[in-house]
């Protein structure tokens, strides 16, 4: 019969029960009952194994793996350790999780008894996982899943920082309704001090530089221009400007106001040139987020334009899945579904039309130049949101590109195709990221040369192997020597020399021709006596050496002797 595993998931760990009767048990109407009485769930299903998560980033990458349906190296080692290989079922709660898993080679059982054993499992079981996480109470198992649900939600809800689309939302949407209440406001300034100062307004057009006026100016007739009137030129920086607006004030026709009413006006006016500073920072903030989500684009459309267009779309990675006739008409909805239902002509532009491109061209070519540009603004969006390297080269070739095709319209020459355009452009991208990786690695060698010279300057300490196996060496040295003098002598004897005085001799050759010639030309003894002379010349201190061997093979040769008496006795 085959056993039935549950695996339950857990802040703390991976758990492992068994059922052993889950065809008698899994299909009973009375699940509910056993799942609800403590002492019936334990005596029904068993403990087979834990597998705690060793840390937070580690707990963190396995509940991600298993809620995208996931199999996690750890997860596959456990289970394969604790279930056996044939004969075993393993139900799971999530059946994403259990498509990874037969497709690792397990037998995978999902239904609605398994959900309601698990629940059991989280309701009975929970304070014995927490024992088994390394002796946690049920409080740190609270705590297991707090820390976990903050951090998990903490990366869901990380932006990229590579993609900052939803600040560039934000960013345009406050400008839009910054810049609409701003032009209200100026308006409430100019209607107001008009009554007292009228020929102002066609004095001075811009806003900000009107209110800054009425600042300084204020009441015309207790205004002192002897004495203020540099105010008025470091503002304007036109002295023409300065001397129009004293000439239109002494020539107002302008009625007087209240301190009162001049002092409000005075306070809406610095209020107005405060949102306008405000909107020249957004203005700012925009172009420096745009620098780093859409290079490209905001190099071919403008930064207005191009969040405008990625908040129409939603998001950068939307709009790099439009095609270019989408973006085209983007922002103009309603009057092509308008005309689809009319039957009318379609619309050739939607935001698009707010380009400098676009306002540039002829009325017989608008609808080129809108097409051209959307083909460009598609291709760019693409590359922003899927290149390794943030960069603009490839919107400063778009532009280029894009400047003769207007003058090609134009009646101007023949420019340039696109791919030659876009094969120099790649070539570009290609050598600046190439500078990109190589300054990167040799950062990295840098740092890693530093490291390493402290590492040099300590000198390892050898281990008691290494002095051991030092120490064999040596007495092998010395046990090889004794070894070919035997042989020596064996040739020796068998010529026919019995002397002690010749055994001697030979025995001294073969030394000498150890240090020098091979063991096979020891039979010479004239060779052998050259090589001597030859060697007591130019190694002098191999001799010393040789003299330590000699030693150390007597006491090898008395101890081999003493331990073959005590074997004969």
């Amino acid at each position: 019969m085959e056993k039935t595993y549950f695996l339950f998931e857990t802040a703390a760990g991976y758990a492992l029960y068994h059922i052993d009767e889950w065809d008698q048990i899994g299909h009973v109407d009375a699940m509910d009952e056993i799942c609800r009485s403590a002492e019936r769930f334990k005596e029904s299903i068993h403990f087979k194994a834990f597998q705690p998560f060793t840390t937070a980033a580690d707990a963190l990458e396995n509940i991600r793996a298993v809620v995208d349906g996931e199999v996690t190296s750890m997860l596959s080692a456990f289970l394969s350790l604790n279930m056996p290989k044939k004969g075993a079922r393993l139900a799971v709660v999530d059946p994403a999780l259990g498509k990874s898993l037969s497709a690792k080679g397990f037998q995978v059982l999902y239904d609605s008894n398994v959900i309601e054993i698990l629940r059991g499992c989280r309701q009975h079981e929970m304070k014995h996982i927490a024992k088994l996480a390394s002796g946690a109470s049920a409080f740190d198992m609270d705590k297991f899943h707090v820390g976990l649900g903050h951090n998990y939600s903490r990366t869901k809800l990380q932006v990229d920082p590579r993609r900052h689309d939803k600040p560039v939302v934000n960013c345009v949407a406050l400008l839009d309704s910054l810049t609409k209440n701003l032009n209200s406001f100026a308006m409430r300034v100019r209607e107001w001090y008009g009554w007292h100062f009228p020929e102002l307004v066609k004095i001075v057009p811009d806003n900000k530089l009107y209110c800054q006026t009425v600042q300084i100016i204020q009441c015309k007739n207790k205004f002192d221009w002897s004495t203020r009137i540099d105010e008025l030129k470091q503002l304007l920086n036109d002295d023409e400007l300065v001397s129009s607006i004293q000439k239109a004030a002494n020539q107002s026709i302008g009625h007087e106001l209240s301190d009162a009413c001049m002092q409000n006006i005075y306070n809406f006016a610095s209020q107005v040139v405060k949102l306008e500073e405000m909107r020249e920072r957004l203005n700012v903030h925009l172009g420096n987020k745009l620098a780093i989500t859409a290079p490209n684009l905001s190099t071919v459309a403008g930064n207005v334009l191009t969040a405008r267009l990625i908040s129409h779309a939603g998001s950068l990675v939307n709009l790099a899945k439009m095609s270019a006739s989408s973006i085209q008409i983007l922002g103009a909805e309603k009057a092509l579904f308008r005309a689809l239902k009319t039957r009318s002509n379609t619309p050739k532009y939607g935001l698009i039309f707010q380009s400098t491109f676009i306002g540039k061209a002829s009325v017989k070519h608008k609808g080129r130049a809108a097409r051209y540009l959307a083909n460009k603004c598609a291709l760019a969006a693409r590359l922003d949101c899927f290149c390794d390297v943030n960069s603009n080269v490839y919107g400063k070739h778009m532009v280029d590109l894009l400047a003769k095709r207007m003058e090609y319209l134009a009646g101007g020459p023949v420019h340039e195709t696109s791919i030659e355009v876009m094969k120099a452009a790649s070539k570009e991208y290609e050598t600046l990221k190439s500078q990109l990786v190589s300054e990167s690695k040799s950062d990295q060698v840098v740092t890693s040369l530093d490291t390493t010279n402290d590492v040099d300057n300590i000198e390892p300490k050898k281990s008691k192997k290494q002095k051991k196996n030092s120490t064999i060496v040596d007495n092998t040295v010395a046990e090889v020597e004794p070894e070919k003098r035997k042989r020596s002598k064996e040739k020796k004897s068998s010529e026919g020399k019995t002397d002690d005085s010749s055994v001697e001799k030979s025995a001294k050759k073969s030394k000498s021709k150890t240090d020098s010639t091979p063991v096979e030309d020891t039979s010479k003894p004239e060779m052998g006596t050259t090589s001597e002379s030859k060697a007591e010349k130019k190694h002098k201190k191999s001799k010393v050496k040789e003299v330590d061997l000699q030693k150390s093979s007597d006491s090898t040769k008395k101890s081999k002797k003493q331990k073959k008496g005590s074997e004969s006795t």
